[in-house]
């Protein structure tokens, strides 16, 4: 397990203008994966969501995923440090589990982590860039959130930053019920938004998104008024209340398409909530009088008065995941060892029985019972004798890169060691 290794940025670690320097989709994350594989990486995977970029491995070198966070942007060597951590086995292990329980997020608890970790695996074995390790290793995490989910109060009545961001728009506009809202981007937290303004059932709602056909569907569960991206400066002038949740390059929102607007709002403010990583609004609409932009660091005051709220469960969380921790801990170490205990018992047996086969002609006639004794007392001292030799093998970490091959030619099974003894997670894909 000391071969696993995260390298990440997190909104506990970086400002959004940082964060958003290092948000991976689509052919990005493909591009990504692949030079860590050509690279060295044995398996890797990224978890990359509006508040952190993590690169969760099966290396002996953090090095090479630092190198690559500081390549992938032209930025001179040491000019993340200040803004990475770095966590290896069983504290890598952790803090996966922390970021799927939502103990690590900006939203203690909140409810979309758990997805995103989940389509983090998923995509890393699309791209074949998992392997034994990190498909365990996420595997377990996932099933650890379900049931941190499940068994304390983080799980009800969950909160997402969605829901935060609706909420702040409802704290600029009580009576939502009478307001135009636009959401634009039909991803992950544009779902998570629409679903929460339904609710309230606002005067008119407009979904836009670059493929209208996304539009159309998350409109049909919703009621609400579908259109391409191309149409939102003719539905501009009649928003109150603005949601963006892209994961466009660019901004999408700017001095340029709001500025108009000034002269017909008649006193009537523009709330603009963007939960875009890249943000999706330049921030220089700030500057328009008629406009109150917020954006994830703006919802950071909400989001710190709701952890105070939930806070008494953490240490309930906590409990499961360390239970957690330990159990798959033990498993891994068991799995390593397995193929040398198996071969360990296989050869014994062997000696076993050709010894017997050996001493039997000599003992003259013997009848069934007696055989049987000598195969029983035979049989009870190589048990005895691999006894603890067993029990320690599975006690043994994946320290046993060094020390398995080792026990292999104590025991003269060294002749397996090509097959028994792998410990490249790449070797056996799931």
């Amino acid at each position: 397990m000391h071969r696993v290794v995260v390298v990440g940025l997190s909104h506990r670690t970086a400002s959004l203008e940082t964060r958003e320097r290092f948000a991976f989709e689509g052919e990005a994350l493909h591009e990504a994966l692949e030079w860590l594989r050509e690279r060295g990486a044995e398996e890797c995977a990224i978890l990359s969501t509006c508040n952190r970029t993590e690169i969760y491995a099966c290396t002996s070198h953090d090095d090479l995923l630092i190198q690559f966070l500081h390549e992938w942007e032209g930025l001179p060597q040491g000019a993340l440090t200040p803004y990475l951590y770095v966590k290896r086995g069983e504290e890598a292990v952790e803090h996966l589990f922390r970021v799927a329980a939502g103990l690590d997020s900006q939203v203690l608890g909140e409810s979309e982590i758990l997805a995103q970790v989940k389509q983090a695996w998923e995509k890393a074995r699309e791209a074949d860039s998992t392997g034994v390790l990190l498909n365990s290793l996420f595997q377990r995490a996932v099933a650890v959130g379900k049931r941190v989910r499940a068994e304390t109060a983080l799980g009800r009545q969950a909160v997402s930053l969605g829901s935060l961001a609706v909420r702040a728009a409802i704290e600029h506009k009580p009576d939502i019920g009478n307001a135009v809202i636009i959401v634009i981007g039909t991803g992950t937290m544009g779902r998570r938004v629409v679903k929460e303004l339904a609710e309230y059932r606002p005067k008119s709602l407009y979904i836009l998104s670059h493929t209208f056909a996304y539009a159309s569907a998350l409109a049909s569960d919703s009621g609400a008024t579908p259109l391409a991206l191309g149409a939102l400066q003719q539905v501009l002038p009649e928003a109150d209340i603005i949601f963006t949740a892209t994961t466009a390059p660019h901004p999408i929102l700017d001095t340029t398409c709001l500025s108009p607007l000034q002269d017909n709002r008649q006193n009537r403010p523009l709330l603009v909530l963007d939960l875009g990583v890249p943000r999706n609004t330049d921030p220089a609409v700030r500057l328009l009088p008629f406009v109150k932009l917020y954006d994830l660091e703006d919802l950071k005051a909400l989001s710190e008065a709701h952890y105070r709220a939930r806070a008494q469960e953490v240490p309930a969380a906590l409990r499961i995941i360390h239970e957690e921790m330990n159990d798959y801990l033990s498993w891994w170490q068991t799995r390593g060892a397995a193929p040398l205990i198996a071969a360990l018992q296989v050869r014994a047996e062997q000696i076993r029985q050709q010894g017997v086969e050996w001493a039997l002609p000599k003992l003259g006639a013997l009848d069934e019972r007696q055989r049987r004794i000598i195969e029983q007392m035979t049989a009870r001292i190589v048990k005895q004798l691999l006894h603890q030799p067993i029990s320690q093998l599975r006690q043994i970490s994946d320290s046993r890169d060094d020390v398995l091959p080792i026990v292999a030619r104590l025991f003269g099974l060294d002749r397996c060691e090509p097959t028994l003894l792998s410990t490249s997670a790449t070797e056996e894909k799931e």
